[in-house]
C-alpha cells in the first residue's frame, strides 16, 4: 500500500484527527498579524473619551461625597432633639429616606458607568475589525490573526498561560499591520482632552 493510501486509512480509522484551521491557515498565502491589545492602547481616540469617562466619575464621587457630608451635617442634629421625639423622629426620617435615595442613585450612576464602558470598547473593537477587513480586502489578506507582541512575564503566572495558549508562534515582521492600523484611526482624531463621547446617543 502506497504511503497517500496508509494515511487516507489512518485518517478514516481516526475520525477525531483533524488538521487544525490555524495550520492550514498558515499554510496559505496571504496571511496578516494584529495587537489588538496594543492598538486599543495607541488608540487616541479611545483612550480620549476614556479619559472623558473617568473625568466624569470622578466628578460623580466628589457629588456624592458633597451630599453625604450634608446628611452627616443634618444628622448632627439629631441631638438638638430629645429621643423619641416628633422632632427627632421627622429627622431621623428624613435622613434615612435622603440616605437611601443617595444610594440607590449611586448604584444607578455607576451600572450606567460600567455600560457606557463596555459598550466603548465594543463599538471601539468594531472600528478597529472593520478597519482591519478593509485592510486585508486592499492588500489580498486572506486572513488577519490576533496576537499579542508584549514579552511574557516569567513571575506572573497569567502572562505565561497566556503565551502558552498564543495560536502566533511565528511571524515575519513584514506580516505585522499593527502599526498600519493605529496610524489609520488616529489620523483623524483630534489631539483634545475633549473628545465628544460617541456612544451617549446610542
Amino acid at each position: 500500500m502506497s504511503f497517500r493510501k496508509l494515511v487516507i486509512a489512518a485518517i478514516a480509522c481516526c475520525g477525531w484527527m483533524i488538521v487544525s484551521p490555524v495550520a492550514v491557515v498558515f499554510a496559505q498565502q496571504g496571511v496578516c498579524v494584529v495587537d489588538v491589545a496594543e492598538v486599543f492602547k495607541n488608540h487616541a481616540g479611545f483612550n480620549q473619551q476614556i479619559e472623558n469617562l473617568k473625568q466624569q466619575a470622578e466628578q460623580f464621587k466628589f457629588e456624592l461625597q458633597r451630599q453625604g457630608e450634608q446628611l452627616q451635617a443634618r444628622g448632627d442634629h439629631l441631638k438638638d432633639f430629645q429621643i423619641g421625639s416628633p422632632e427627632f423622629k421627622q429627622l431621623e426620617s428624613e435622613l434615612a429616606q435622603a440616605s437611601a435615595s443617595l444610594e440607590v442613585e449611586r448604584r444607578a450612576k455607576t451600572r450606567e458607568f460600567v455600560q457606557f464602558e463596555a459598550q466603548l470598547h465594543f463599538d471601539t473593537y468594531v472600528q478597529v475589525t472593520q478597519l482591519i477587513s478593509q485592510l486585508c480586502e486592499q492588500r489580498g489578506y486572506r486572513c488577519a490573526l490576533r496576537y499579542d507582541s508584549l514579552s511574557t512575564d516569567a513571575n506572573n503566572p497569567e502572562s505565561i498561560m497566556q503565551r502558552v495558549n498564543e495560536y502566533v508562534i511565528f511571524h515575519q515582521p513584514q506580516i505585522d499591520i499593527t502599526a498600519e492600523i493605529i496610524k489609520s484611526l488616529n489620523a483623524s482624531v483630534p489631539q483634545t482632552g475633549n473628545a465628544p463621547l460617541s456612544t451617549q446617543d446610542r
